[in-house]
């Protein structure tokens, strides 16, 4: 059973252990945890919890405070001493790598290093031909006010970057820049005339190139456009109408197909209600939206994470970060899963009157048509997800309330609560933050990134962070999953792998899948994370592995016109075009199974020889034609239909958050 102890060591393990040797004789503590199950409510737990004087005595060993100590000037200069010895040397992604750890260290007041610092990182990135990202630093140095004698480098440097970029008329607005600038610079006359004439001889140049012409007639047009429209919008979430969520005794809620549903559908795109990115990568990737940012941004007050740009940094300090900033190592030192992390910024995500308000409703039960009808960002949406209380041991009620404190009084140290917090809107808080831990123990999805060896063709999904997607989570499990789930940035889109009859549920896959692991494993650990026994095809029938699927039948569907379901198995060397079904007695011909079987080799070499030349979405139509016509007369499980769903998933994850290390 997962507990909020038994993810990784850290301090807050220590405090556990801390607290049951204070608690006395083991018999008296075991008894007072035992004394849980008698509460009715996560209130009533908290509060029982709060009024143990052996846990009120070790309250003294959780005493937080935000901390900013990455944050230091001198730090800063020496790794820009480092990074500039590198740039001398020509190793130029040390220096980037160091010269970004400066600007990290830097405090927001220090904005003439800051300036410089950023400055020096797009000379690197220049210098390693990533132009885009050198002209973003760029910007971001003139931004900042930088020196006015030193500006006309930038704007020589982002000359030619757009040189590089072919994109002419600016090239000649930053030509253009750079002589003005020159004015306020202290270049020698001799340096400045050659400066000058160089810049002058490119404008005239270009001037001269009908390219740019056409280049300038084009950006007016998109400047019109963009002035035009209000914002850029934000991939739109969707609910296909092919989907409809049920519910009844047996399977709680689910997603039903409200119609037939055809493979490589897209279902479902939804964005998290709440993200949070792992540890490991904080400072690759956008704290906010989980993009790789080569040219981060930096929080003004602390270093612990990065966003890929402005727009990200102050939309995560408007909504959590402003209560994250300095409890974000705290949190990692404790040994906190990330799902606990989840569960503080949920919080952290809204005011603390929003959710005293929304209290004394959280538990009248809502229908799944009224779920679906709150606002996106309803904390209902996911508070009434499934918890599994009445499975629940005391023992692990006790270990999730002691997390729950531990969570709350980091808000509390950040601020949340006010200069003067009142005990019943922290216990109400805390009360809510148990909740939330039981919640998302069972509701959250592994954010993933598909990383690429392109030297040896290898590809493998990362784990990059945690979500909830309170859409999704109404999806039961399959070990034979009918969809497949990838990710842009932290909104995950949901497709079809093959096609589902009206009215059969829409499964997704919790972890274990029927080709990978063993019914026995499967359902074990089904068992350990999520509480329940699966009941899918594959479990009830037993299916074999993909390496144990027998390769000498052919599994056609019974075609009679009695609608029976029956597969007959069949060998590749019958001679027999009709054959009988022993379980309802009509004849099935075979014919066009056995052709499909011809055809299918054909169109599997062609989409393979598209996906390894990197034209994902021609290999995503042929795989997709691929199911269409075997699974019109095949019935799973068997070789063929399982590599062509597998590369239909490839081609998929193709289409989302993709790294390519080499």
């Amino acid at each position: 059973m997962k507990t909020p102890l038994s993810q990784k060591t850290g301090f807050f393990a220590e405090y556990y252990l801390k607290l049951k040797e204070q608690a006395g004789a083991g018999a008296s503590c075991e008894a007072d945890i035992a004394k849980l199950s008698e509460c009715k409510s996560d209130e009533e737990r908290v509060a029982y919890v709060d009024q143990l004087p052996w846990v009120q005595s070790g309250d003294a060993n959780l005493l937080l405070r935000p901390e900013f100590d990455s944050k230091r000037a001198p730090l800063a200069a020496e790794i820009k001493e480092r990074a500039t010895a590198a740039f001398k040397a020509k190793k130029w992604l040390e220096a980037m790598v160091l010269y970004t750890r400066s600007y990290m260290s830097l405090p927001s007041e220090n904005v003439a290093e800051i300036c410089l610092v950023l400055a020096n990182r797009s000379a690197t990135l220049y210098h390693m031909q990533k132009y885009q990202e050198c002209l973003i630093d760029i910007r971001r140095a003139i931004d900042l006010g930088y020196p006015k004698d030193l500006i006309y480098k930038l704007y020589e440097r982002r000359a030619r970057c757009y040189m590089a970029l072919k994109d002419y008329p600016h090239t000649i607005e930053a030509f253009k820049k750079c002589i003005s600038a020159m004015d306020d610079s202290a270049l020698t006359s001799d340096k400045k005339a050659k400066l000058n004439l160089d810049a002058m001889t490119m404008i005239k140049m270009l001037l001269q190139d009908p390219r740019t012409a056409k280049q300038a007639a084009r950006q007016e047009k998109q400047r019109i456009a963009l002035d035009q429209a209000t914002a850029l919008p934000a991939e739109k979430e969707y609910v296909s109408p092919l989907v409809r969520i049920d519910r009844n005794q047996q399977e709680g809620r689910f997603a039903r197909a409200a119609a037939d549903v055809k493979a490589g559908e897209e279902l479902l795109v939804e964005r998290p209600f709440v993200s949070v990115l792992l540890e490991k990568f904080a400072k690759s990737h956008c704290e906010n939206c989980f993009v790789r940012s080569v040219v981060p941004v930096a929080c003004p007050r602390c270093a612990d994470v990065i966003y890929c740009s402005e727009q990200c940094r102050d939309e995560a300090a408007k909504k959590y970060h402003k209560y994250e900033c300095g409890i974000v190592p705290i949190i990692w030192r404790s040994g906190a899963s990330i799902n606990n992390h989840i569960a503080l910024r949920i919080f952290a995500s809204k005011p603390l009157e929003y959710f005293l308000q929304l209290k004394p409703t959280i538990d009248k039960e809502l229908s799944p048509e009224e779920l679906l009808r709150l606002p996106k960002d309803d904390f209902r949406r996911v508070a009434q997800l499934e918890r599994h209380q009445g499975k629940r041991q005391a023992s692990n009620f006790f270990q999730h309330v002691l997390m729950a404190r531990f969570l709350t009084k980091c808000l509390q140290s950040s601020g949340y609560f006010g200069a003067e917090p009142q005990p019943e809107q922290v216990r109400a808080i805390c009360s809510l933050m148990l909740r939330s831990l039981q919640f998302i123990q069972f509701n959250t999805h592994e954010v993933a990134e598909l990383h690429k060896y392109s030297s040896t063709g290898r590809e493998k999904s990362i784990f990059i962070g945690g979500a909830i997607y309170p859409t999704l989570a109404l999806f039961n499990h399959s070990c034979d999953p009918g969809v497949v789930r990838y990710f842009r940035g932290t909104t995950i889109h949901i497709n079809s792998v093959r096609p589902i009859e009206a009215g059969l549920p829409i499964n997704e896959n919790y972890g274990p899948i029927y080709t990978q692991d063993k019914r026995e494993e499967r359902q074990a650990k089904m068992q350990e994370l999520y509480w329940f026994e699966c009941c899918c095809d594959a479990c009830i029938d037993n299916w074999p592995l993909f390496e144990d699927l027998p390769r000498d039948v052919i599994r056609f569907r019974c075609e009679a016109p009695n609608n029976c379901t029956a597969v007959i198995e069949v060998p590749p060397s019958c001679n027999d075009f009709i054959v009988k079904c022993v379980t309802c007695g009509e004849l099935t011909n075979i014919l066009k199974g056995l052709k499909v079987m011809q055809d299918t080799e054909m169109m599997t070499r062609t989409g393979k020889r598209l996906y390894e030349t990197g034209e994902y979405a021609k290999a995503l139509q042929k795989f997709i034609d691929l199911i269409r016509i075997m699974y019109d007369v095949l019935a799973p499980p068997f070789p063929d239909f399982c590599e062509s769903q597998q590369h239909l998933k490839d081609c998929f994850l193709n289409l989302g958050n993709v790294y390519n290390l080499d």
